[in-house]
């Protein structure tokens, strides 16, 4: 069976660019090595805080090959994700990577991870 090719003519710009951002980004550094990776939240006007990857410039210009996705067109707050984490059970506020992942909730500890599950 030969897979059929996609036809992106008739795409909207949400399935262009959905889930996208990070591959995207990481293109156009390659192409330009003085972008940068950032990783964040976008808020669109209308959907609220969205999980998001996006490039800036050296002179802090954002730069977003997949800002089409949203309503709000790239014209909403970029907020870059500071590396802490809040516990979901203790609001505990934790470096990411000292996290203990329950599912899709980060922990401060497997104490609070087993609290969470009612363990």
């Amino acid at each position: 069976m030969i897979p059929m090719a996609l036809d992106t003519d008739n795409l909207s710009d949400y399935q262009k660019f959905r889930g996208k951002c990070r591959e995207m980004s990481e293109a156009l550094i390659k192409d330009d090595p003085s972008l940068a990776l950032v990783r964040g939240h976008y808020w669109d006007a209308d959907w609220g805080p969205q999980e998001h990857w996006w490039c800036i410039k050296p002179n802090g210009e954002i730069v977003d090959p997949t800002k089409d996705q949203f309503p709000s067109k790239g014209n909403g707050l970029y907020e870059e994700f500071s590396g802490i984490c809040t516990c979901e059970q203790c609001g505990t506020e934790v470096a990411e990577a000292d996290v203990c992942m329950v599912g899709n909730y980060p922990c401060c500890s497997s104490e609070c991870g087993m609290r969470l599950v009612g363990l």
